[in-house]
């Protein structure tokens, strides 16, 4: 009897590549019958290009909302939201930590302990006060062009990190304007703003070495 030939091999199914751990390739939802062969893989493809950055923007979200690890411009943003209006002069970590500050900078507004956070975590400066500690108190509004008792009053020096408004004019208007928004109404400020002393320039008058 002769002898009936051996079927021919089947072709080889190419393998399909496994996912990638923690993947959110559409691949993953599809039933296993379209998961076979490469057709599936190779049109999917473009639709997991576009879909990555916007899941991934989801997967961060938490980060979005951190001071800490927030973009700049979210930054900003979320600064708004707490009626924080900063000039452009302050640059990111001020802003972050104004930020990260919250309310306790808010709660202390309008006191030197408020005041003295602003200037050195927010502006990254120096502050120099010395007031009266007296305060006025009236039952109405009163007519701004009219001087305020001098009973309350307050000498506001901010010394901003060296070179920061040097040549920039606008830089310590800006500031000063920032810094009354700070104080409490009923005290008539004197608000000074300026560079710090270079460190290298003053250790070299005490007689230090240059």
């Amino acid at each position: 009897m002769d002898r009936l030939p051996s079927p021919a091999p089947a072709p080889a199914v190419p393998a399909v590549p496994p996912l990638v751990p923690g993947s959110r390739s559409l691949r993953a939802i599809l039933p296993e019958s379209y998961r076979q062969g490469d057709f599936a893989d190779r049109f999917i493809a473009g639709f997991d290009d576009t879909l990555a950055p916007l899941i991934t923007s989801l997967d961060c979200l938490d980060a979005y909302f951190d001071a800490r690890t927030a973009p700049d411009h979210f930054v900003s943003w979320m600064l708004g939201w707490s009626n924080t209006a900063l000039p452009s002069c302050v640059g990111p970590t001020g802003r972050r930590n104004a930020l990260l500050l919250g309310h306790r900078l808010h709660g202390l507004r309008g006191t030197r302990s408020g005041l003295d956070l602003l200037v050195r975590h927010v502006l990254g400066g120096r502050l120099e006060l010395a007031e009266s500690g007296g305060t006025h108190v009236t039952t109405g509004p009163e007519d701004p062009s009219v001087p305020l008792p001098t009973a309350s009053w307050a000498r506001v020096r901010v010394l901003l990190p060296h070179g920061t408004s040097a040549g920039r004019p606008w830089v310590a208007e800006d500031v000063e304007e920032l810094v009354r928004q700070w104080l409490p109404a009923h005290v008539a400020a004197d608000v000074t703003v300026e560079d710090d002393e270079d460190p290298l320039l003053v250790r070299g008058a005490s007689g230090g070495e240059a």
